[in-house]
């Protein structure tokens, strides 16, 4: 039976949890609409009470569709030490060196097919590559106020690397981890229903938290998504049970992979149809609430 808290006062967790110790368990987050304010910030409150918790050895990470660009000025301050899944999963990076530990390129064949497809649009968006053991950021031109505004807004806020090229199928042996479009969904629509029937790749498209208006359609390979990077860390840690917190339809495969499903109060309805539990809501610091209820029950255990 789903347990609804509104918001967390409770240190309610499924029974079987109980007598897991800290070693055993994995909390996932995702951070846009779950874990971070409005403003894109972690809240002093939330740092208040994570910070403590991290430091007793508190096993959180967080899944997301940012880039290290943004996380990692993001959660600074935070004593994350447990690797970071991010680009929904292309990604597990390391938060204490800010370093790629693994990174799954998309085929080269299915990326020619999907810069067909855009191209047929008339569209184009950022790609996302790892030639070496850095991450760059390419596009061909800023076509939309939407890559407009969020190119400005990652590089002044962010001061996120770009580099402009060509062609987006040139990129095709550089590695590349990641493919985004943000714009309306009845532009996005018809581009995401011919992208899903290319082979070898994971498709998200889901509204923006912040643009309610605006979609993304991001793309990367069949292997990676946050489902496989929540399993590939599960399996680096060794842990048991995972637990995520979660709110937009992008965090679908975070929750296919999790024992318990977590989510706020302002989740998509898709999401709280699948959790085990409702929280309160992001702006009520529901996720550092949950967990200060539940971590530590007592010495060693959770």
């Amino acid at each position: 039976m789903k347990q609804q808290l509104l918001p967390c006062r409770s240190s309610v967790l499924p029974m079987r949890l109980w007598s897991l110790t800290v070693t055993d368990i994995l909390f996932v987050t995702d951070l846009d609409g779950t874990f971070l304010q409005p403003d894109v910030t972690v809240s002093e409150r939330t740092r208040n009470i994570l910070i403590p918790l991290l430091e007793q050895g508190l096993p959180l990470t967080a899944a997301t569709a940012r880039t290290s660009f943004s996380v990692m000025p993001i959660i600074k301050g935070l004593p994350l030490k447990l690797p970071l899944i991010l680009q929904n999963g292309a990604v597990l990076h390391d938060p204490v060196h800010d370093r790629i530990i693994s990174a799954h390129p998309i085929p080269q064949k299915a990326f020619r097919e999907i810069c067909t497809v855009y191209a047929d649009a008339g569209m184009n968006g950022f790609v996302f590559c790892v030639p070496a053991d850095k991450l760059e950021c390419c596009y061909t031109a800023l076509t939309t106020p939407h890559m407009q505004r969020y190119y400005q807004e990652r590089r002044v806020k962010y001061d996120k690397p770009f580099r402009q090229v060509g062609s987006l199928i040139g990129l095709a042996e550089n590695n590349p981890v990641y493919m985004s479009l943000n714009a309306p969904k009845a532009v996005l629509d018809p581009v995401c229903e011919t992208v899903r029937q290319i082979g070898g790749i994971s498709v998200a498209y889901y509204r923006d938290v912040y643009e309610p208006d605006i979609w993304y359609l991001e793309v990367s390979a069949e292997d990676a998504s946050k489902y496989h990077g929540v399993m590939e860390l599960k399996q680096m840690t060794g842990a048991k049970t995972v637990v995520g917190f979660g709110d937009n339809h992008n965090d679908l495969p975070l929750f296919a992979a999790c024992d318990v499903k977590i989510a706020v109060e302002n989740a998509a309805d898709a999401i709280k149809d699948l959790a085990d539990i409702i929280i309160g809501r992001n702006t009520e610091d529901a996720v550092a609430e949950y967990l200060r209820s539940v971590f530590p029950a007592k010495e060693g255990t959770v």
